[in-house]
């Protein structure tokens, strides 16, 4: 126990490249599925596929990898609202099925966990990692593919550092578009002709986790906002800042769709938003040794930013509006329980 705790505390159990993640790619066929679940029943990918697809995590360990257990953990925690979509999900590690059904029975997990202890499917899938060493040689690139029901990769979701890993809401909002339906929303704010609602993909993660924070805006009647692209001609695109800190870094805004609007007076013609739109931004929850250390029983962790954007209705601009906007989300510490002993990864 006490070598676990040192190697997730204090950096990884070995060398970790930055470079882009190999494997299997989006519009790809996936190769043949055939391995055990921790129950001993035999798996394929006609009996894993839901009537729109099938959503699979390869991760590195249930037995000693508190990242790779929090990953199982939150992939159980999303399995309802993705079936109702006709998702099923599934997992693939290079542990046994001892190791396997050990994890699934303490954490209750009920989607299949498939055995590749010859890691021939991780290989198949091209994502072996050959960094891995000693027992942890055979273990895959952590990551997370959405396959159709016919077997083509629609989506990937795989990170570079090992700790750092998709949320399943995280996937869920990118594929399916808004958060889940158990995902905090918070009461609306009412701001100068826009009514603002503010939800996320996950209000608990853990170190490393990526999930999305949504802004939903909804322009009064008569009303829009500028899209990217406007700033072409002088307007001011809708943005959000978020403010800075240790504790997690922000990714990209994410802008949905826009429509055109053309103003003949200025023989202009300019991307905005005149109904309700979607933006998300990603954020990763650190996964430094300072913060693991700081995570104790679980901590909340308050994200704060600043919501810019400038109305107008058809014929003027209003005051330009910053708005302040607040998450907050609950970081659980690691699960360091291993596997019975005669079961370990040695």
């Amino acid at each position: 126990m006490a070598l676990l705790t040192v190697a997730f505390l204090g950096g990884p159990m070995f060398s970790q490249s930055t470079a882009p993640v190999p494997g299997i790619q989006v519009g790809e066929k996936i190769p043949p599925i055939a391995a055990p679940d921790q129950f001993g029943h035999p798996q394929t990918f006609e009996s894993l596929r839901g009537k729109h697809g099938l959503l699979l995590l390869f991760s590195r360990s249930a037995d000693w990898c508190p990242y790779c257990k929090r990953h199982l953990l939150q992939l159980q925690q999303a399995k309802a609202e993705y079936e109702a979509k006709g998702v099923r999900l599934a997992s693939i590690t290079y542990d046994s099925e001892g190791i396997l059904k050990s994890f699934a029975d303490r954490k209750g997990i009920t989607y299949p966990m498939l055995s590749d202890k010859d890691s021939r499917m991780i290989r198949a899938f091209g994502i072996l990692n050959p960094e891995g060493k000693g027992f942890a040689a055979g273990i895959p690139y952590p990551g997370i593919y959405y396959i159709s029901p016919d077997g083509v990769v629609q989506k990937r979701f795989f990170e570079s550092q090992y700790s750092d890993r998709f949320t399943p809401n995280d996937i869920y909002a990118d594929i399916f578009g808004g958060a889940t339906a158990i995902a905090r929303a918070a009461t609306p704010i009412q701001s100068a002709h826009v009514t603002i609602k503010l939800s996320q993909s996950d209000t608990a993660v853990g170190a490393g986790s990526r999930f999305k924070l949504l802004v939903e805006l909804d322009p009064a009647a008569h009303v829009h906002l500028y899209a990217p692209g406007a700033e072409k001609n002088g307007y001011k695109v809708v943005k959000l800042e978020i403010k800075p800190s240790a504790d997690y870094r922000p990714e990209s805004l994410q802008y949905p769709p826009s429509k055109l609007l053309t103003f003949p007076e200025l023989k202009e013609t300019v991307p905005v938003y005149s109904g309700p739109a979607v933006l998300a931004e990603d954020v990763v929850i650190a996964a430094t040794k300072e913060f693991n250390q700081s995570i104790g029983g679980g901590k909340i962790i308050h994200i704060a930013g600043t919501l810019f954007y400038q109305a107008c209705d058809d014929h003027q601009c209003f005051v330009p509006v910053q708005q302040p906007v607040t998450w907050d989300v609950r970081v659980d510490p690691f699960d360091l329980v291993r596997a019975p002993e005669a079961l370990q990864h040695k």
